[in-house]
C-alpha cells in the first residue's frame, strides 16, 4: 500500500498523528481548547474513475497537484468512492491495472487520506460480471484491504468533529447487481458509534450513493420511479436516528452532479465528480472539481474547487 506508507511517513514528520486523527473513530488525542475550536479545512474528492484511457491518470495527478498547492493546507482528504473506472464488469487484470493507476496519484499526495467505497470499486457485482465469488478481486475485498484498513466503513474524530465513512453499496437479493443500501450490521455499528459520539459533537457523514437527490426528477420527470442503484434505498429506516444527533453535513458522489439539499437541519451535498463526465468534459457546464469544507466550532462552509483540467487538451 504505497500511499498509506507515505501517509505514515508524513504523519511522523509533521506531528499530525498527535492532532487527533483516529481511524478507529471512538477516541482522539486531547487537544488544547483553542485548537479544538479553531477552523480547519478538509477536502471531498469523489468519482475519480481512474483508468488508462482519456488521459485519466494525468487528470488525477493534476488534481492531486492542485490539492498539494492549496493554502491554507487542508488537514486531510476524504475520497467519496468510484476511485477507479470500473471493477463491476471487468477481469482481475483490468481491476489491478486501474488500482495501480489510482495509486500513482496517491503516492504524490502530501496530506492524509481516508477512503469511501463506491459501486465501481466493487468487483463483479453486475449481471455482466466475469469474476467468480472466490476470486480475490470479487466484491469489496481489494478496497477493504488496500484502502480501508481492512474495513468498508469506519469513523474518526478530528478537532472536535466526528466523521463517519459509510459503505452504501448493497447487493440485490434477486440478481448480482449492486443497489444503494446500508446493511443491518453496519446500521448496528452506526447506532453504537453515534451513541458513543453523543448529541453535541458536530458530525459529517460521507456516503458514495446519496441519501436524497433531485437529479432524476430533473432528468426524467418527477413521477418516474428512481432505480434502487441511484439512492440509498433504506435511508427512511434510519433518518430519525441521524436527526437525534448533531449531524451537520452528508457528503456524497455517484451522480456526477453538483447538488445541495437542506432537510430537517441537515445539509446534503453531492460534490460532482473529479472526472466530470468520465474524463470527457464538464457536467451540465460544471468543471471537473472537488469540495473544500471549512469546519468551525459548530458550523461549516463549503465551496467547489476546480483544478484547471481540459479534457480536450
Amino acid at each position: 500500500m504505497p500511499h498509506q506508507a507515505n501517509r505514515r511517513e508524513f504523519l511522523s514528520r509533521s506531528g499530525l498523528a498527535l492532532a487527533g486523527l483516529s481511524t478507529s473513530g471512538l477516541m482522539s488525542a486531547q487537544l488544547p481548547a483553542a485548537e479544538e475550536t479553531a477552523p480547519f479545512h478538509f477536502l471531498h474528492l469523489t468519482d475519480m474513475h481512474v483508468q488508462p484511457e482519456l488521459r485519466a491518470t494525468e487528470g488525477w495527478r493534476q488534481c492531486i497537484a492542485k490539492v498539494n498547492s492549496l493554502s491554507p493546507r487542508p488537514d486531510f482528504i476524504i475520497t467519496g468512492g468510484d476511485l477507479i473506472m470500473d471493477a463491476l464488469a471487468v477481469d482481475a487484470d483490468r481491476i489491478e491495472q486501474q488500482w495501480s493507476l489510482f495509486d500513482t496519484g496517491m503516492k504524490e499526495l502530501e496530506i492524509p487520506a481516508y477512503h469511501v467505497v463506491g459501486n465501481h470499486d466493487v468487483g463483479g457485482w453486475s449481471s455482466k460480471g466475469t469474476l467468480s465469488r472466490d476470486d480475490r478481486y470479487y466484491g469489496k475485498r481489494v478496497f477493504a484491504d488496500r484502502y480501508g484498513d481492512g474495513k468498508t466503513y469506519r469513523s474518526f474524530d478530528h478537532k472536535g468533529w466526528h466523521f463517519i465513512l459509510l459503505d452504501s453499496i448493497g447487493q440485490a437479493t434477486d440478481s448480482p447487481d449492486y443497489i444503494g443500501h446500508i446493511d443491518e450490521a453496519q446500521l448496528d455499528w452506526l447506532k453504537r458509534d453515534l451513541e458513543a459520539t453523543g448529541k453535541a459533537t458536530p458530525i459529517v457523514i460521507v456516503t458514495h450513493i446519496p441519501f436524497y437527490s433531485a437529479m432524476h426528477q430533473m432528468l426524467s420527470g418527477p413521477t418516474k420511479p428512481i432505480p434502487p442503484s441511484a439512492l440509498v434505498t433504506n435511508v427512511f429506516e434510519f433518518r430519525k436516528l441521524l436527526q437525534q444527533h448533531n449531524v451537520k453535513l452528508v457528503l456524497s458522489g455517484h451522480g456526477h452532479v453538483r447538488e445541495r439539499i437542506e432537510l430537517v437541519g441537515i445539509t446534503h451535498i453531492q460534490s460532482g465528480a473529479v472526472c466530470g463526465m468520465w474524463w470527457k468534459g464538464p457536467v451540465f457546464g460544471d468543471a471537473e472539481a472537488f469540495g473544500v469544507v471549512t469546519c468551525h466550532r459548530d458550523s461549516f462552509d463549503y465551496r467547489f474547487q476546480d483544478f484547471d483540467w481540459n479534457a480536450k487538451g
